[in-house]
C-alpha cells in the first residue's frame, strides 16, 4: 500500500500534474475577451463623425446571486429597468436555470463602475462600447448603424466593417469561492488592436448645412422627402451625400438613415436632357445653332407624346429645345445620331451600373438594353422617361458636362488610418472621357441659358455663373401607375447644376421626392432650384471659391 500511495503521488506531481493545474486554474480564473476598440469614421478636416466609447454591460448570475429579488430591485433602482425586464429577471433568479442573464447593455460606464463597487456575488460588470455621433444626425445616411455588439449593419460602417474592427485580446482574472474577484488579480493575456479609422470626403460643415437646407425645404412644400449631392467637379469627391425623409411617426422632415441618393431609383424626368443634347453635340450631327421645326405634341409609335405645355409648331434651335426643356424637341435630336448611339452614350455617361460607390444596396437604376425597348420607350429615353437612375449616378453623369467632358467616379472615402497612425491613401477616381471638350463647353453654354432664362431662374446667384437643368418626372406609384390612389400624378422634381460655369468647381444635385401635385411648386424649377440658390454661399464660403474675374451671373 505504502508503495502504491509513493507511486500515485509520483505520477501527480510529474505526467498528472498539468492536467490537475489546468482543471484547478478553470475552477479559480476566469478568462474574458477585450474587443478591440472599432475605428472612427472622419470627415476631411478630422471631425469625428462616428466614434465609439466605454460602456458596461450588466449581467447575473442567478446560480450565484445572494437574495436574488434584492439584488433585482437594486439594478432595477440604478437602471430604470421596465417592469417587462425586471419581471423576467425574477423569473431567472427563481429558477436558477442559466448561470448568464444580462441586466442591461451600453450602460454609461460611469453607472457600471459605481454597480462594480458594490460587490454584489453573481453581479458581473463587463466591459464594452457604444457607438455615437457626435454631430447628432449629421452624416447619418452615408454613415450607417452598428447593432448592439458593434458590427456594422447598414452604410459604410457595414461596408468598411472589416477596416473599422480591431482584433479581440483576452484578459484573465482569479476569483474567490462566491464568484467575487480577487482584487489585482487581473492580467492582460493578448493584447487587443484597434481597428483602422476611416477619413470621408464629406465635410461636416457642408453635410449639415445641405441636410439643414433640405429639411426646411420638404417641410415648407409639403414634400415626401429630399436628396442631395455636393460634389468636387475635377476629383469626384463627395462633399455632402443627404437624404431626408418625413418620419413615420412625427410626420417631420428629418436625416434618415437610409442612402436614398444611392439605394433608390428614379426617373430622372427632363435632366437626361442633358447627355442627349451634349452626345448629339459630340456626335456632330448637330450645333447648338442647328433648328429643326417642332410641334408641341407627337405621335410616336402608339403613344401621342407632348411637351409641358401648348405652343404653336415653331423652329427651334437645339439651344431653345434644352432652355425651354422641349420632348419633342429633344427626341428630334435624338433621333439625328440614331437611338442605338444614344443609347451607348448613356451608358458611357454611367446610366445602368451601380457607381464606384459600390454602397450597401446599391442600385443600378433601370436602364434596358436599346433592343429590349419597345414603342415609345425608344424615344423617351431621350427625356428621361421609360429608365430611372439613382441621384449620384444622374449628379455623376452631369457632372461629365462640368468636367469638360470626362466622368469621374464618385468618391466617398480619402484614406483609412492604421493603430500606429500610418495614413493610407485611397486611390485617384478613375476617369474616362465621354465627351469632347468642346460640346462639353457648348452644352454649359446652354445650360447657363437654362438658368437665365429658362426653366431654372431660381437657381440663379447673384455675382455668380450658374448652369443647370431642371428636372419634373412622374414618379410610379405603389400600383403600377403614375397616380396615387386619389388620381393625382406623382412627381419626383430635381435640379443639377454647376459653379462657376466658366470654371466649374462644385456640382451639385438637388431633388424632392413627392413634391404635391396640382400645385406651383411641383417642378423641379420651383421645388429643387430655389434650394441650390439657397446653398451656394455657403459652399462658396466654406470651399473658398473664388469665382473668375468677370463671372458676373445673369
Amino acid at each position: 500500500m505504502l508503495v502504491a500511495i509513493v507511486v500515485r503521488v509520483g505520477l501527480l506531481q510529474t505526467s498528472e500534474a498539468e492536467s490537475f493545474r489546468s482543471a484547478g486554474a478553470q475552477q479559480w480564473t476566469r478568462t474574458e475577451h477585450i474587443a478591440g476598440q472599432r475605428g472612427t469614421i472622419f470627415d476631411r478636416h478630422g471631425n469625428e463623425l462616428s466614434m465609439s466609447i466605454p460602456a458596461a454591460a450588466i449581467s447575473i448570475n442567478p446560480k450565484l446571486l445572494e437574495n436574488g429579488a434584492d439584488t433585482v430591485a437594486l439594478l432595477d433602482d440604478l437602471l430604470g429597468l421596465d417592469d417587462d425586464k425586471v419581471a423576467e429577471l425574477l423569473d431567472e433568479v427563481a429558477s436558477k436555470d442559466r448561470g448568464f442573464v444580462y441586466v442591461a447593455r451600453q450602460v454609461d460606464d460611469t453607472l457600471g463602475e459605481q454597480i462594480a463597487s458594490l460587490g454584489r456575488a453573481g453581479v458581473n460588470v463587463d466591459p464594452e462600447t457604444i457607438r455615437v455621433m457626435p454631430g447628432g444626425s449629421t452624416g447619418r445616411s452615408v454613415i450607417g448603424r452598428t447593432n448592439i455588439d458593434g458590427s456594422g449593419i447598414a452604410g459604410l460602417e457595414k461596408q468598411y466593417d472589416g477596416v473599422l474592427t480591431g482584433s479581440d485580446g483576452e484578459l484573465t482574472r482569479e476569483i474567490a469561492p462566491g464568484g467575487r474577484t480577487i482584487p489585482g488579480s487581473e492580467q492582460v493575456a493578448v493584447e487587443p488592436v484597434a481597428g483602422d479609422d476611416i477619413v470621408l470626403t464629406l465635410d461636416r460643415s457642408i453635410q449639415f448645412a445641405t441636410e439643414q437646407v433640405m429639411v426646411e425645404q420638404v417641410g415648407a412644400i409639403s414634400g415626401r422627402g429630399g436628396l442631395a449631392v455636393v460634389m468636387d467637379t475635377k476629383t469626384g469627391e463627395i462633399y455632402a451625400n443627404v437624404s431626408i425623409r418625413r418620419d413615420e411617426t412625427t410626420g417631420e422632415p428629418v436625416v434618415t438613415s437610409g442612402n436614398f441618393v444611392a439605394v433608390d431609383s428614379y426617373e430622372p424626368g427632363s435632366v437626361a436632357k442633358v447627355i442627349t443634347i451634349a452626345a448629339a453635340l459630340n456626335e456632330g450631327v448637330v450645333t447648338p445653332d442647328t433648328t429643326f421645326e417642332v410641334p408641341w405634341r407627337k405621335q410616336y409609335y402608339d403613344d401621342l407624346l407632348k411637351d409641358a405645355s401648348e405652343h404653336p409648331t415653331e423652329n427651334m434651335t437645339v439651344s431653345q429645345i434644352l432652355v425651354e426643356s422641349s420632348n419633342i424637341g429633344t427626341i428630334t435630336v435624338q433621333e439625328q445620331m440614331g437611338r442605338f448611339v444614344h443609347h451607348d452614350y448613356m451608358k458611357s455617361f454611367g446610366l445602368g451600373e451601380k457607381t464606384a460607390l459600390d454602397f450597401p444596396g446599391e442600385s443600378p437604376g433601370v436602364f434596358k438594353d436599346a433592343d429590349e425597348l419597345w414603342g415609345s420607350e425608344r424615344v423617351t429615353v431621350a427625356y428621361g422617361q421609360g429608365m430611372s437612375s439613382t441621384p449620384i449616378q444622374m449628379a455623376a453623369a452631369v457632372n461629365v458636362v462640368a468636367n469638360r467632358g470626362v466622368y469621374v467616379e464618385p468618391k466617398l472615402v480619402l484614406a483609412t488610418v492604421g493603430p500606429d497612425g500610418t495614413t493610407t491613401p485611397t486611390p485617384q477616381s478613375q476617369t474616362r472621357r465621354v465627351v469632347s471638350e468642346l460640346a462639353a463647353v457648348q452644352t454649359t453654354e446652354m445650360m447657363e441659358q437654362v438658368v437665365c432664362r429658362g426653366t431654372a431662374t431660381r437657381a440663379q446667384v447673384d455675382g455668380l455663373s450658374v448652369a443647370g437643368k431642371t428636372g419634373t418626372a412622374f414618379k410610379a406609384a405603389d400600383n403600377g401607375t403614375y397616380f396615387d390612389d386619389n388620381g393625382d400624378r406623382v412627381y419626383y422634381s430635381s435640379f443639377v447644376g454647376f459653379f462657376p460655369a466658366e470654371d466649374p468647381q462644385v456640382t451639385v444635385l438637388i431633388a424632392v421626392d413627392e413634391p404635391p401635385a396640382g400645385t406651383g411648386v411641383r417642378f423641379g424649377g420651383t421645388a429643387a432650384a430655389p434650394v441650390f440658390a439657397e446653398l451656394v454661399p455657403t459652399l462658396i464660403h466654406e470651399l473658398g471659391i473664388q469665382p473668375p474675374e468677370g463671372s458676373g451671373g445673369c
